[in-house]
């Protein structure tokens, strides 16, 4: 893949341009809405200048979202979000400007894969004990092909089966730590996908810090040992953050000399979450499109 340096964004205070960045958004590669080419449509429509496609243990989108950039005049970043398990805690790990065709992140890719696979058969296992039926095989037809399914597939199929009024409450009556459709994940460490992630040229980002219910000694050990594997980056700005977590975010970058990265988790559209709104990066942090890896491919 020709990838090009983002150059002009070393300069925006001498052509006093603004870019509207979100570096974390999903497609239907994994579990979004919309088509990699509809969401570049999407993201063009709100005005945004640099779109991540992060789908989850997947980079199936990335190169349809290439292409839609290019017609749309919007950069693409390459990216993919790996799911990986500390101390018994799903942790997601955001690998950004990364090689989609790196044999080694492949092969970490194939080996989440078969973990999915495995995991979505049991989930559809459970889920056919409260009566919904083949919940499995139901749940991979909605899915694009070759998708790789997570819970929020199937948090989507139940709200189409009527389980809840919307679809966060279908994922959180069925499919959290507890319920009956929640089966205990068995991703890989923290350190292998930093591994996969740098060795496709990437980035590896620190996703969502605060979303993993953990008091804030617990954050910085989570912090402390992901700097220590290897990680360069930590999500700061996000949709839906309570206050003062964008400031506390980008004071432990500025702490632990990681980059600050946004991105809204886009997957749909729902209240209080959209498209590159109100991503903005506290000033004492400094921003990961300075990374000298950082690059964009259209």
């Amino acid at each position: 893949m020709e990838s090009v340096l983002l150059e002009e964004l070393k300069n925006i205070r001498i052509w006093e341009k603004q870019y509207t960045f979100d570096l974390h958004t999903h497609t239907k590669a994994s579990d979004g809405f919309y088509a990699p080419k509809d969401l570049v449509e999407l993201a063009h429509h709100k005005r945004i200048d640099v779109l991540g496609i992060t789908d989850h243990d997947t980079c199936l989108g990335v190169y349809e979202a290439i292409e839609a950039g290019k017609q749309y005049g919007l950069h693409i970043v390459a990216g993919i979000e790996l799911s990986t398990m500390w101390l018994g805690r799903q942790i997601h790990i955001t690998g950004l400007a990364i090689n989609p065709d790196d044999e080694k992140l492949n092969a970490l890719i194939q080996l989440q894969k078969d973990k999915r696979h495995a995991r979505a058969i049991k989930i559809g296992e459970q889920l056919a004990k409260c009566g919904f039926k083949d919940a499995y095989e139901r749940t991979k037809a909605m899915a694009q092909d070759g998708a790789t399914l997570t819970r929020g597939n199937f948090a989507a199929f139940l709200f189409e089966q009527g389980a809840a009024p919307t679809i966060d409450k279908c994922f959180k009556q069925y499919l959290a730590r507890g319920c009956i459709g929640y089966v205990m994940a068995d991703w890989v460490s923290i350190g292998e996908a930093i591994e996969a992630i740098k060795g496709a040229g990437g980035i590896a980002i620190l996703a969502h810090p605060k979303r993993y219910n953990i008091n804030n000694k617990w954050l910085l050990k989570l912090i402390t040992e992901f700097k220590q594997a290897g990680g360069e980056g930590m999500e700061v700005s996000g949709a839906m953050q309570a206050s003062g977590e964008r400031e506390l975010l980008a004071s432990l970058c500025q702490k632990h000399e990681l980059y600050a990265s946004c991105g809204s988790d886009f997957h749909r559209e729902k209240a209080y979450l959209d498209l590159g709104i109100n991503l903005t990066i506290p000033p004492l942090a400094t921003p990961i499109w300075h990374h000298p890896k950082f690059k964009i491919e259209c």
